[in-house]
Protein backbone atom coordinates (compact mmCIF):
# COMPACT_ATOMS: atom_id res chain seq x y z
CA UNK A 1 0.00 0.00 0.00
CA UNK A 2 1.34 3.44 -0.95
CA UNK A 3 2.06 5.78 1.94
CA UNK A 4 3.08 9.35 2.66
CA UNK A 5 5.69 9.83 5.37
CA UNK A 6 5.25 12.84 7.66
CA UNK A 7 8.32 14.01 9.55
CA UNK A 8 7.23 15.59 12.82
CA UNK A 9 9.21 18.56 14.17
CA UNK A 10 6.79 19.29 17.00
CA UNK A 11 3.99 21.10 15.21
CA UNK A 12 0.57 21.29 16.80
CA UNK A 13 -0.81 20.43 13.36
CA UNK A 14 1.20 17.26 12.61
CA UNK A 15 -1.65 14.88 13.42
CA UNK A 16 -3.93 17.05 11.31
CA UNK A 17 -1.59 16.68 8.33
CA UNK A 18 -1.84 12.90 8.70
CA UNK A 19 -5.60 13.11 8.89
CA UNK A 20 -5.84 15.24 5.74
CA UNK A 21 -3.70 12.72 3.83
CA UNK A 22 -5.88 9.82 5.00
CA UNK A 23 -9.00 11.77 4.00
CA UNK A 24 -7.58 11.65 0.48
CA UNK A 25 -7.61 7.84 0.71
CA UNK A 26 -3.85 7.54 1.21
CA UNK A 27 -2.12 5.92 4.17
CA UNK A 28 0.07 8.27 6.22
CA UNK A 29 2.77 7.46 8.74
CA UNK A 30 4.28 9.95 11.21
CA UNK A 31 7.93 9.68 12.23
CA UNK A 32 10.19 11.87 14.39
CA UNK A 33 11.67 14.65 12.28
CA UNK A 34 15.24 13.44 12.83
CA UNK A 35 14.53 9.80 11.93
CA UNK A 36 16.90 8.02 9.56
CA UNK A 37 15.12 7.04 6.36
CA UNK A 38 16.43 3.59 5.43
CA UNK A 39 15.17 1.32 2.69
CA UNK A 40 12.68 -0.42 5.00
CA UNK A 41 11.21 2.90 6.18
CA UNK A 42 10.88 4.15 2.62
CA UNK A 43 9.27 0.95 1.35
CA UNK A 44 6.03 1.81 -0.49
CA UNK A 45 6.63 5.50 0.28
CA UNK A 46 5.35 7.87 -2.42
CA UNK A 47 6.37 11.17 -0.85
CA UNK A 48 7.48 12.99 2.30
CA UNK A 49 5.96 15.95 4.16
CA UNK A 50 8.00 17.97 6.67
CA UNK A 51 5.82 19.48 9.41
CA UNK A 52 5.95 22.84 11.13
CA UNK A 53 7.61 23.38 14.51
CA UNK A 54 7.63 25.71 17.52
CA UNK A 55 11.39 26.10 16.94
CA UNK A 56 13.22 28.56 14.73
CA UNK A 57 15.24 26.72 12.09
CA UNK A 58 18.37 28.75 12.85
CA UNK A 59 18.37 28.40 16.64
CA UNK A 60 20.77 26.08 18.43
CA UNK A 61 19.23 22.71 19.17
CA UNK A 62 16.46 23.05 16.60
CA UNK A 63 15.45 19.66 15.17
CA UNK A 64 17.02 18.88 11.81
CA UNK A 65 16.34 16.14 9.24
CA UNK A 66 18.66 13.18 9.05
CA UNK A 67 21.06 13.42 6.12
CA UNK A 68 19.26 10.47 4.53
CA UNK A 69 16.29 12.74 3.79
CA UNK A 70 18.17 14.78 1.23
CA UNK A 71 19.65 11.64 -0.32
CA UNK A 72 16.12 10.59 -1.28
CA UNK A 73 14.69 11.34 -4.71
CA UNK A 74 11.11 11.17 -3.42
CA UNK A 75 8.87 14.24 -3.73
CA UNK A 76 8.99 16.43 -0.62
CA UNK A 77 6.74 19.15 0.73
CA UNK A 78 7.94 21.36 3.57
CA UNK A 79 5.24 23.14 5.58
CA UNK A 80 6.20 26.29 7.53
CA UNK A 81 9.26 25.19 9.56
CA UNK A 82 9.63 22.34 7.07
CA UNK A 83 10.42 24.63 4.14
CA UNK A 84 12.51 26.93 6.32
CA UNK A 85 14.58 23.92 7.38
CA UNK A 86 14.96 22.74 3.79
CA UNK A 87 15.94 26.24 2.71
CA UNK A 88 18.52 26.64 5.49
CA UNK A 89 20.01 23.22 4.72
CA UNK A 90 20.26 24.20 1.05
CA UNK A 91 22.26 27.37 1.74
CA UNK A 92 19.43 29.86 2.10
CA UNK A 93 18.83 32.29 4.96
CA UNK A 94 16.01 32.34 7.49
CA UNK A 95 15.52 35.28 9.86
CA UNK A 96 12.99 36.54 12.37
CA UNK A 97 10.25 38.81 11.06
CA UNK A 98 9.73 42.24 12.66
CA UNK A 99 6.10 41.15 13.10
CA UNK A 100 4.70 37.61 13.21
CA UNK A 101 2.45 36.43 10.41
CA UNK A 102 -0.49 34.83 12.15
CA UNK A 103 -4.02 33.98 11.13
CA UNK A 104 -5.67 34.49 7.76
CA UNK A 105 -3.28 36.14 5.32
CA UNK A 106 -3.66 36.75 1.56
CA UNK A 107 -1.29 34.87 -0.75
CA UNK A 108 -0.65 35.77 -4.39
CA UNK A 109 0.63 33.24 -6.91
CA UNK A 110 3.35 34.43 -9.27
CA UNK A 111 3.36 33.31 -12.91
CA UNK A 112 5.68 30.42 -12.00
CA UNK A 113 3.25 29.40 -9.30
CA UNK A 114 0.25 29.44 -11.60
CA UNK A 115 2.07 27.03 -13.91
CA UNK A 116 3.27 24.75 -11.11
CA UNK A 117 1.44 21.44 -10.48
CA UNK A 118 1.29 22.13 -6.72
CA UNK A 119 -1.19 24.93 -7.43
CA UNK A 120 -3.21 23.32 -10.20
CA UNK A 121 -6.83 24.45 -9.83
CA UNK A 122 -5.94 27.10 -7.23
CA UNK A 123 -6.89 30.74 -7.64
CA UNK A 124 -4.27 33.42 -8.34
CA UNK A 125 -5.05 34.94 -4.96
CA UNK A 126 -6.35 33.07 -1.93
CA UNK A 127 -6.63 33.32 1.84
CA UNK A 128 -4.09 31.20 3.71
CA UNK A 129 -3.48 30.36 7.36
CA UNK A 130 -0.14 31.54 8.71
CA UNK A 131 1.49 30.81 12.06
CA UNK A 132 5.15 31.79 12.09
CA UNK A 133 7.58 34.44 13.28
CA UNK A 134 10.41 33.69 10.85
CA UNK A 135 10.76 34.11 7.11
CA UNK A 136 13.03 33.05 4.28
CA UNK A 137 15.24 36.06 3.62
CA UNK A 138 17.57 34.58 1.01
CA UNK A 139 16.34 31.84 -1.33
CA UNK A 140 18.86 29.04 -1.79
CA UNK A 141 20.41 28.39 -5.18
CA UNK A 142 18.24 26.17 -7.38
CA UNK A 143 14.97 27.25 -5.76
CA UNK A 144 12.31 29.58 -7.16
CA UNK A 145 9.52 31.54 -5.49
CA UNK A 146 6.01 30.49 -6.53
CA UNK A 147 3.92 32.73 -4.29
CA UNK A 148 4.21 35.68 -1.95
CA UNK A 149 2.29 37.02 1.03
CA UNK A 150 1.96 40.68 1.97
CA UNK A 151 5.19 42.63 1.70
CA UNK A 152 6.69 40.23 -0.84
CA UNK A 153 7.46 37.54 1.75
CA UNK A 154 8.00 34.12 0.09
CA UNK A 155 4.91 31.99 0.72
CA UNK A 156 5.63 29.05 -1.58
CA UNK A 157 8.74 27.74 -3.32
CA UNK A 158 9.86 24.89 -5.53
CA UNK A 159 13.21 23.46 -6.52
CA UNK A 160 14.03 23.90 -10.19
CA UNK A 161 15.38 20.39 -10.82
CA UNK A 162 14.39 18.21 -7.85
CA UNK A 163 10.84 17.26 -6.77
CA UNK A 164 10.83 19.52 -3.71
CA UNK A 165 8.24 22.10 -2.70
CA UNK A 166 7.51 24.23 0.32
CA UNK A 167 4.75 26.47 1.63
CA UNK A 168 5.04 28.98 4.46
CA UNK A 169 1.34 28.63 5.29
CA UNK A 170 -0.61 25.65 6.65
CA UNK A 171 -2.72 23.94 3.96
CA UNK A 172 -3.82 21.28 6.48
CA UNK A 173 -5.83 23.83 8.49
CA UNK A 174 -9.47 24.24 7.45
CA UNK A 175 -9.15 28.05 7.49
CA UNK A 176 -6.75 27.85 4.51
CA UNK A 177 -8.57 28.38 1.23
CA UNK A 178 -7.64 25.69 -1.33
CA UNK A 179 -5.65 23.91 1.42
CA UNK A 180 -7.14 20.49 0.68
CA UNK A 181 -6.63 21.04 -3.05
CA UNK A 182 -2.95 21.90 -2.54
CA UNK A 183 -2.40 18.76 -0.46
CA UNK A 184 -4.29 16.71 -3.05
CA UNK A 185 -2.10 18.14 -5.79
CA UNK A 186 0.99 17.05 -3.89
CA UNK A 187 -0.17 13.65 -2.62
CA UNK A 188 -2.17 12.47 -5.63
CA UNK A 189 -0.92 14.62 -8.50
CA UNK A 190 2.80 14.88 -7.76
CA UNK A 191 3.49 11.80 -5.60
CA UNK A 192 1.06 9.61 -7.57
CA UNK A 193 0.07 7.87 -4.34
CA UNK A 194 -2.60 5.21 -4.74
CA UNK A 195 -5.88 5.94 -2.97
CA UNK A 196 -6.35 2.45 -1.57
CA UNK A 197 -6.42 3.29 2.14
CA UNK A 198 -9.49 2.95 4.32
CA UNK A 199 -9.99 2.26 8.01
CA UNK A 200 -11.36 -1.18 7.14
CA UNK A 201 -8.30 -2.03 5.04
CA UNK A 202 -6.01 -0.65 7.75
CA UNK A 203 -7.64 -2.82 10.45
CA UNK A 204 -7.39 -5.90 8.25
CA UNK A 205 -3.71 -5.29 7.62
CA UNK A 206 -2.89 -4.59 11.29
CA UNK A 207 -4.87 -7.64 12.39
CA UNK A 208 -2.87 -9.83 10.04
CA UNK A 209 0.41 -8.35 11.29
CA UNK A 210 -0.60 -8.82 14.93
CA UNK A 211 -1.63 -12.44 14.44
CA UNK A 212 1.62 -13.19 12.62
CA UNK A 213 3.70 -11.59 15.38
CA UNK A 214 1.82 -13.05 18.37
CA UNK A 215 1.20 -16.53 17.04
CA UNK A 216 -0.17 -18.65 19.91
CA UNK A 217 1.88 -16.85 22.58
CA UNK A 218 0.20 -15.11 25.51
CA UNK A 219 -0.05 -11.33 25.14
CA UNK A 220 0.04 -8.97 28.13
CA UNK A 221 -1.38 -5.45 28.01
CA UNK A 222 -1.15 -2.93 30.84
CA UNK A 223 -4.44 -1.08 30.69
CA UNK A 224 -5.54 2.13 32.38
CA UNK A 225 -9.18 2.28 31.34
CA UNK A 226 -8.54 5.35 29.21
CA UNK A 227 -9.43 5.60 25.54
CA UNK A 228 -6.05 4.59 24.10
CA UNK A 229 -5.41 1.48 26.18
CA UNK A 230 -9.06 0.39 26.07
CA UNK A 231 -9.08 0.57 22.27
CA UNK A 232 -5.81 -1.38 22.24
CA UNK A 233 -7.34 -4.02 24.50
CA UNK A 234 -10.48 -4.28 22.37
CA UNK A 235 -8.31 -4.69 19.28
CA UNK A 236 -6.28 -7.49 20.89
CA UNK A 237 -9.41 -9.33 21.97
CA UNK A 238 -10.93 -9.06 18.50
CA UNK A 239 -7.80 -9.93 16.54
CA UNK A 240 -6.55 -12.77 18.74
CA UNK A 241 -8.01 -15.64 20.72
CA UNK A 242 -9.30 -13.94 23.92
CA UNK A 243 -7.81 -16.84 25.83
CA UNK A 244 -4.27 -15.66 25.03
CA UNK A 245 -4.88 -12.02 25.98
CA UNK A 246 -4.08 -10.89 29.52
CA UNK A 247 -5.23 -7.44 30.66
CA UNK A 248 -3.59 -5.97 33.75
CA UNK A 249 -5.20 -2.98 35.45
CA UNK A 250 -3.33 -1.18 38.24
CA UNK A 251 -5.50 0.76 40.67
CA UNK A 252 -3.30 3.64 41.86
CA UNK A 253 -5.95 5.10 44.13
CA UNK A 254 -5.97 8.26 42.05
CA UNK A 255 -9.14 7.46 40.15
CA UNK A 256 -12.49 9.07 40.95
CA UNK A 257 -14.92 7.33 43.30
CA UNK A 258 -16.09 3.96 41.89
CA UNK A 259 -14.19 4.61 38.64
CA UNK A 260 -11.96 1.54 38.99
CA UNK A 261 -15.03 -0.68 39.32
CA UNK A 262 -16.46 0.93 36.17
CA UNK A 263 -13.20 0.32 34.31
CA UNK A 264 -13.23 -3.38 35.27
CA UNK A 265 -16.86 -3.68 34.21
CA UNK A 266 -16.17 -2.09 30.83
CA UNK A 267 -13.15 -4.30 30.20
CA UNK A 268 -15.11 -7.43 31.11
CA UNK A 269 -17.82 -6.43 28.63
CA UNK A 270 -15.20 -6.57 25.86
CA UNK A 271 -14.95 -10.32 26.35
CA UNK A 272 -11.74 -10.44 28.38
CA UNK A 273 -11.15 -13.86 29.95
CA UNK A 274 -7.99 -12.91 31.81
CA UNK A 275 -8.59 -9.60 33.53
CA UNK A 276 -6.49 -8.81 36.58
CA UNK A 277 -6.58 -5.88 38.97
CA UNK A 278 -3.68 -4.89 41.22
CA UNK A 279 -4.43 -2.66 44.20
CA UNK A 280 -1.37 -0.38 44.38
CA UNK A 281 -2.92 2.53 46.28
CA UNK A 282 -0.43 2.24 49.15
CA UNK A 283 2.48 2.63 46.75
CA UNK A 284 1.13 5.72 45.04
CA UNK A 285 -0.45 7.63 47.93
Amino acid sequence: MDKILILDYGSQYTQLIGRRVRELGVYSEILPGEAALDAKTLQDCSGIILSGSPYSAYEEGAPAPHESLYASALPMLGICYGIQRMMLDSGGTVERLPEREYGRKPVSLLEKGLANPLFSGVGREFSSWMSHGDSILKVASGWKILAESEGGIPAALAHETMPRWGVQFHPEVSHCEFGTKILENFVIGICRAGQGWSMKAYLERETEKLRERAGASPVLLLISGGVDSTVAGAFLLKALDPGQVYLLYIDTGLMRAAESEEVMKNLASLGARHLHKVDAEAEFL
